[in-house]
């Protein structure tokens, strides 16, 4: 099957935090905070740039200078933001800057969305994550979701430290 015709999937991960929406809504926003939890803490020294607006550009890198990614220098994801608004949906594209296995240099790449979708539950806030355009080969849906779980588990860690910049 070309890529063009690819089947693809959809993962959804709902989830509560300890935390105010806007809270999370910052966490998710600002680099410096989005910086500390996007990579699942895999190590390395990530960054993020993130233009908050319809249209708007977000970034994700880290560099991974040893342990388990020697030698594959910066690793990456960047996307368009589709929806803002502030602070309880989120909509954006997700491209791989890095080999993920489906996007080879060879290959026709298609975006990937991301759907978030926050809201008051008593004094914490539900998550509902939806991520669509994952190709459905078997393998690449089951990484993402266990990828995106450890994300969303350090994200409740940094949620509960005291918070960043506004």
């Amino acid at each position: 099957m070309s890529d063009t015709h690819m089947r693809r999937a959809e993962l959804t991960i709902e989830r509560t935090f300890d935390a105010p929406r806007e809270r999370v809504w910052r966490a998710m926003t600002h680099p410096e905070e989005l910086a500390r939890w996007i990579w699942a803490g895999m190590g390395g020294e990530p960054w993020a740039e993130v233009d908050l607006r319809v249209g708007g550009a977000w970034r994700a890198y880290t560099r991974f200078p040893g342990g388990r990614h020697q030698g594959e220098g910066w690793s990456g994801m960047c996307g368009l933001y589709v929806v803002v608004e502030p602070p309880a949906r989120l909509v954006f594209t997700l491209h791989w800057d890095a080999d993920v296995g489906y996007n080879r240099p060879d290959a026709l790449t298609l975006d990937e969305v991301v759907s978030v979708v926050l809201v008051p539950d008593g004094a914490g806030t539900r998550l509902t994550y939806t991520h669509t355009g994952i190709p459905d080969d078997g393998r690449s849906a089951a990484t993402h979701r266990q990828g995106e779980a450890a994300s969303l588990e350090l994200l409740a860690r940094v949620l509960g430290e005291a918070p960043g910049p506004a």
